[in-house]
């Protein structure tokens, strides 16, 4: 305990400590009584100043130890005042001294180790010293009454070395303690970061594969009815009705994202009825021959495996409509035991898959189907078309908000 320091509530509280200095009090009160010395005036004052004195630490310093720093002000002036009073109670009865063994735990809590034990050799040493020369000594009384002496002495330093022990080792557990809350305070942030990072890319994620597309289909038609209008008014109508359709869905799926619900097609669908609407929606905007085909018993699934795979469907379709230049497109839906399997399938130009990974809506499809423990594959090469695959367990994780994360 360094000076200065405030002092460890802990070690002043334990209610073990009130009960041994309640104890020792009595016992040396009565004690006093019991073995009179020449003066029976004496012998009361001794008793009185026992009480006296630890009635001043249970009064005065004890209720006010847990604020008060080591070494202040108050701890000295009960440390003086207990030098005073024991040295006059000690020197009229001897049998006071058995007070030391209170009054050492008290001084060593009031004060650092090393003015604490100058403050204990002073009780030890005074009454010592006193006595001496009031009361006539033979020489083994002396030789006894120093040998006691010292041996509270020694005692003192050892328990000294006791409390400074105790007081090291919650002084090292209390800056652990801060440490690791500290530590727990950056983890906590960075979780909160990582999350926040994980939410904005999911969200940019949805995005991507819901509204852009929308919107990209949106683009497609109207170019497609102004050239329409005027030659084949039939076809100009049949594109705005798909116009108004994409429209509506877009804001459904707006909706859908600010409510954190699934994606709108799957509401009150099965999947495979899902990527049927899809595949309908996308042949109709683009003219492109696309066509589902569902093999396997159709089974029950996640509501993330859901997402993922129409978010693929429908990202693997934005894709061909965007770089493939394809007449013909299929999709594939197996449905295994425990797992089922997307394939995505065009003539088109095809791509290189070594500088393909730099896109983002094939990234992004990646991430998805890794999320939620799915295998993602693209097969490709120039002039040979693209296939896209993706094998899905039927159960994936569970979230609040049926979304893959």
């Amino acid at each position: 305990m360094s000076d200065g320091y405030r002092l460890d509530v802990r070690a002043v509280s334990f209610g073990g400590w009130s009960i041994f200095y309640l104890l020792v009090t009595v016992g040396t009160v009565l004690l006093v009584m019991a073995n009179p010395t020449n003066s029976a005036t004496g012998t009361a004052i001794s008793a009185v100043l026992v009480v006296v004195l630890e009635a001043l630490y249970w009064l005065v310093a004890r209720p006010r130890l847990a604020g008060i720093r080591a070494n202040s002000g108050l701890a000295w002036t009960f440390a003086a005042l207990a030098i005073i009073l024991f040295t006059i109670g000690a020197i009229l009865n001897p049998w006071s001294a058995l007070l030391l063994f209170a009054l050492t735990p008290q001084i060593f809590m009031l004060l650092t180790p090393r003015p604490a034990t100058v403050v204990i050799g002073a009780l030890n040493l005074l009454p010592l010293a006193g006595r001496l020369l009031i009361e006539s000594h033979t020489a083994r009384q002396v030789i006894q009454d120093i040998g006691q002496t010292a041996f509270v002495i020694t005692f003192s330093l050892f328990f000294a070395s006791r409390i400074l022990s105790i007081s090291k080792q919650n002084e090292e557990r209390r800056r652990l303690i801060e440490e690791l809350r500290e530590r727990e305070a950056e983890v906590a942030a960075l979780s909160a970061a990582r999350g926040a990072e994980a939410e904005r890319s999911r969200i940019s994620r949805e995005l991507h594969d819901t509204l852009a597309q929308g919107f990209a289909s949106i683009v497609t038609l109207g170019h497609a009815v102004q050239g329409e209008l005027d030659r084949d008014p039939a076809a100009a109508r049949r594109h705005v009705a798909l116009i108004t359709e994409n429209a509506r869905e877009n804001l459904a799926e707006s909706r859908r994202i600010i409510a954190a619900l699934g994606p709108g097609r799957l509401a009150g669908a099965s999947l495979s009825e899902a990527v049927q609407r899809t595949v309908d929606t996308w042949r109709e905007t683009t003219g492109t021959d696309v066509r589902l085909t569902a093999t396997g018993q159709p089974a029950a699934t996640s509501a993330a495996i859901d997402v993922v795979a129409l978010r693929l469907v429908q990202e693997s379709l934005e894709n061909v409509r965007k770089h493939a230049a394809a007449s013909r497109a299929t999709v594939t839906l197996r449905y295994a035991t425990d797992e089922v399997a997307i394939d995505v399938h065009d003539d088109g130009t095809g791509l290189d898959p070594t500088a393909a990974t730099a896109g983002y809506g094939l990234s992004g499809m990646k991430a998805r189907v890794s999320e939620v423990g799915g295998v993602f594959d693209l097969t490709s090469a120039p002039g040979q078309g693209t296939t896209i695959h993706a094998t899905l367990p039927l159960t994936g994780p569970s979230a609040s908000t049926g979304e893959a994360p």
